[in-house]
């Protein structure tokens, strides 16, 4: 692949961004931006691909989503071609493609069986977690976005609540449904036009 066409607009805060990656004369590019700006939402996108999944805005899912990634022969990228790695306080997935980042043989094999190991537990955890909560959602994603700004961040959520939870001494509301608790139906509710006007027109009384 010599160029990467890019051109996005609504994706996880990037409102519009055009860029063609120029990889004839040149291997790999650093994208160097302040905390907030768009390089969390932009590695979102291509995950997206990996995923093949549909990117969206979180905020603003009424927006249109536009996702063009592309060769020079105006290809959609492949989810096979991209590996998204996640910052450093996040576990990298155990695939085929991270295993080729290393090269030794007996490191690359210690690494795979560590993950192998992480994904067999997170397995057990996530199973205790849904028949406590007696939740049919995606307990994941519920944690993530409850506890860290996306949904995409489980490990990162676990380790902002650890002490908190090790330092609790009883579990009042353990008895209690996730989703009665959680209501699709009222969440919905909540977020109707009607009741935003309401509750702002409270707030400013």
């Amino acid at each position: 692949m010599k160029q990467l066409k890019i051109d996005l607009e609504n994706c996880y805060g990037i409102k519009k961004m055009q860029f063609q990656f120029d990889f004839s004369s040149k291997r790999a590019y650093a994208i160097y931006a302040p905390n907030g700006s768009m390089k969390s939402s932009l590695a979102q996108t291509f995950q997206d691909i990996t995923d093949g999944n549909l990117s969206k805005d979180r905020i603003f899912p009424s927006r249109v989503t536009k996702r063009s990634i592309t060769d020079e022969s105006s290809v959609d990228l492949s989810k096979e071609t991209v590996l998204v790695v996640r910052p450093y306080d996040e576990v990298l997935g155990h695939t085929e493609k991270t295993s080729t980042l290393l090269v030794n043989p007996v490191l690359r094999k210690e690494y795979e069986d560590l993950h192998i190991a992480i994904d067999a537990a997170k397995d057990l955890f996530m199973k205790a977690l849904r028949d406590q909560a007696g939740s049919k959602r995606d307990i994941e994603r519920e944690i993530s976005s409850t506890f860290t700004p996306g949904d995409d961040q489980f490990y990162r959520a676990l380790i902002r609540i650890k002490d908190e939870l090790l330092s609790q001494k009883d579990a009042p509301f353990a008895d209690v449904k996730y989703d009665i608790l959680f209501d699709e139906k009222v969440l919905s509710f909540l977020g109707t036009k009607d009741f935003k006007t309401a509750i702002e027109a409270y707030i400013t009384k």
